[in-house]
């Protein structure tokens, strides 16, 4: 029963269609991404995509290995050499490429909390520059003790984050992470997810209600195994269905970002990327990549689980569609209006964009103990999947013939 349910839903033509939009979708955004990664040589000429990261591998792992305040001296002189011999800044930014991560990050660092400026490393001092580690635990700490956000955090809540700083392992591990940085430090990915989401509910959205559509529900209630059996293997295809295509198109565009571009730099922090200064979260990038995946297969589940509740509730196959629209997309812009802010950290689309809130300050105390929201998103999320299931099997095993 459970392969005559999948069956269902792989031979509906509409979803033949929403399969080639899917397969379109992880295509372009895996050239988009490739795209993203340039290198420029020295006579001009941008290279883009794999020949980028051949040379920018070699290039950045000149400086493989931990960023000591004596590697860090060695930066500001090698930039302020090419500084010194280049008078133009776009040959001079050419010469940069090997250590410009480093450099980006000195800027984020010595620019202020939470502000950049371009060209603040090319300013400092080989001994300022060995003291980065420190200002940025200084820098937090200034920042809580503004007026404007005095009232923002409470005591805990500024311990916790204090605390988090204090335990980033120091130096940090730096090689080559172009891969690493192109899958998790951009848009596509969370975009990726969401367009998921919307095509997964789409294949889902009749599984509960096409036999009300099709005036079959009475023989389908009615045959032995009706209320029991097949409602059960209803479930198991939606789980199947979600848990396969999810983790086949994630797994897919991981396999061509970090087959194109190398898997160096795993185990970096994730704080070396542009985007990630200011994150509370101490995590590598395989760890980041781990918890953006989980969490987004958790919060892709319960949306799907929910759409097949209403299916089964409203017995309606266009309203159960609009379930994981609404749910992935308006959120995003229901945080715009400030009565909102708060409370749509909490929605399940979240998950689906950890890549995109995991830098900012976003936290929550439960039972007098604080942490950052997705910490204790994934397992109430995973709590309330488990906990749909059972009340999805009662709904339609108790449903009513129309």
């Amino acid at each position: 029963m459970l392969n005559f349910e999948i069956r269902k839903i792989l031979v509906k033509p509409v979803n033949k269609i929403v399969f080639l939009v899917l397969a379109a979708a992880l295509l372009v955004g895996s050239f988009l991404t490739l795209r993203d990664v340039t290198y420029t040589t020295e006579g001009g000429e941008v290279l883009q995509g794999i020949s980028a990261a051949k040379e920018l591998k070699s290039a950045k792992n000149e400086w493989k290995g931990e960023l000591t305040e004596d590697v860090l001296r060695r930066v500001i002189e090698e930039n302020q050499k090419i500084l010194a011999e280049t008078s133009d800044l776009d040959e001079a930014s050419v010469k940069q490429q090997g250590f410009r991560d480093i450099h980006e990050m000195l800027n984020n660092g010595f620019a202020g909390f939470n502000e950049w400026e371009y060209y603040r490393a090319d300013s400092l001092s080989p001994e300022e520059a060995a003291g980065i580690y420190q200002i940025r635990e200084d820098s937090l700490k200034e920042y809580l003790s503004r007026e404007e956000v005095k009232d923002t955090f409470s005591e805990k809540e500024k311990e916790f984050l204090i605390s988090q700083w204090e335990n980033l392992k120091t130096p940090f591990y730096y090689e080559y992470t172009e891969g690493w940085k192109a899958l998790l430090d951009s848009q596509y990915l969370p975009t990726l997810m969401t367009l998921l989401v919307v095509i997964l509910g789409t294949l889902v959205a009749g599984i509960f209600s096409d036999e009300c559509s099709w005036k079959a529900d009475s023989i389908f209630f009615s045959s032995k195994l009706g209320r029991n059996k097949a409602v059960l293997s209803k479930i198991g295809a939606g789980f199947l269905i979600t848990t396969v295509l999810y983790w086949a198109s994630i797994l897919l565009f991981t396999i061509i970002i970090l087959g194109a571009l190398g898997v160096g730099g795993a185990n970096c922090p994730v704080q070396l990327g542009e985007s990630n200064w200011m994150s509370m979260y101490n995590w590598t990038y395989l760890q980041k990549y781990f918890f953006v995946t989980t969490g987004g297969y958790v919060g892709s589940m319960f949306i799907i689980f929910l759409a097949m509740v209403v299916s089964a509730v409203t017995r309606s196959t266009v309203i159960a569609v609009v379930i994981p629209f609404a749910l992935s997309c308006a959120p995003m812009f229901l945080g715009r209006i400030t009565i909102f802010t708060r409370i749509v950290t909490f929605f399940p689309d979240m998950l689906l964009r950890i890549c995109t809130y995991h830098d900012e300050f976003l936290l929550c105390e439960i039972g007098g103990k604080v942490m950052g929201v997705f910490t204790f998103l994934i397992p109430l999320y995973v709590v309330l999947c488990l906990a749909i299931v059972p009340a999805l099997y009662l709904v339609y095993k108790k449903a009513e013939v129309k």
